[in-house]
């Protein structure tokens, strides 16, 4: 399988930070970040939960991959593959978590909103 133009994609959008390996992956995790929480976010109740957190966790195991073979970044650039999976972690969930509950908390249909803001009889 030729993956020459995903790799052409993503050097375009993050090759400007090719000296810097450690920026190129963060930047890269952010951006994933942003794209899997406004899925998680847009899709409401059917992300809601177990789902959206699997979908989350997932999204950044893709977001490795395509730090490793399609910006190929060698891990021992990074300081090892430990180093790769955990550095900007903590970055990616605050951004994916707060992002997904904004746009979840907007997205939140007006009848379930009129069930909740209706006093008990």
């Amino acid at each position: 399988m030729d993956l020459t133009p995903l790799k052409n994609i993503f050097n375009r959008l993050f090759g400007k930070w090719a000296d810097s390996p450690n920026d190129q992956q963060y930047y890269v995790k952010i951006f994933f970040a942003l794209i899997s929480a406004t899925v998680c976010g847009i899709g409401g109740q059917a992300f809601a939960g177990t789902r959206g957190v699997l979908f989350g966790f997932l999204v950044y195991i893709l977001s490795l991959f395509v730090i490793r073979y399609l910006l190929e970044v060698e891990p021992e650039e990074l300081g090892g593959m430990q180093k790769m999976i955990t550095n900007s972690l903590f970055s990616y969930l605050m951004l994916w978590t707060v992002l997904w509950t904004l746009l979840y908390a907007f997205s939140i249909p007006e009848a379930a909103l009129a069930i909740i803001n209706t006093p008990p009889a």
